[in-house]
């Protein structure tokens, strides 16, 4: 496995969901593949990728059978209530599938985290805040930034406000 997962990892924050890192070669890609991982959303750009990852673990995923999505983001950036959104339906669209999902930034901290949180308060009805706390109980290195804690708050509010169908 990569020294990068090795360090930074991932972990299983609720059942079927997993969070954390930037997989950054075909080692850690058989590494999620092995923990059920079918479905991958990706918050990284790709100038977060050393130079070859990005094609290497594409073509991992396709030899593992793993579905990505891409929602990228700017590291340590803001998380608007439409991409938190985006994010929630797709990770429950997968979930409903029965499909056991990843979702990562690049250090796994951060913007994974914060959307792991949202997909766990749209799941199980909890504030965001509560969602948060559980993710990092179950990863420990999980710490949204003060301004993405803000933002999950608004997405929150927002989504309230429109009466979304829940996940």
């Amino acid at each position: 496995m990569s020294e990068w997962f090795v360090t930074r990892g991932a972990h299983e924050v609720a059942p079927g969901l997993w969070q954390g890192a930037l997989p950054a070669d075909a080692d850690d890609v058989r590494w999620l593949a092995g923990r059920g991982v079918g479905r991958v959303l990706n918050l990284c750009q790709d100038l977060e990728y050393e130079p070859g990852e990005r094609d290497a673990v594409t073509a991992a995923y396709a030899a593992a059978g793993i579905d990505e999505a891409r929602l990228p983001s700017l590291d340590h950036g803001g998380l608007l209530p439409g991409l938190l959104e985006r994010a929630v339906q797709q990770m429950a669209a997968w979930r409903a599938q029965g499909a056991v999902a990843y979702v990562h930034c690049l250090a796994g901290q951060e913007r994974s985290a914060a959307v792991a949180a949202a997909v766990v308060a749209a799941q199980d009805g909890c504030s965001p805040r509560e969602a948060v706390e559980r993710v990092r109980r179950a990863r420990r290195s999980a710490r949204p930034l003060p301004h993405q804690l803000a933002d999950l708050d608004r997405w929150w509010a927002a989504r309230a406000a429109s009466g979304p169908a829940r996940p």
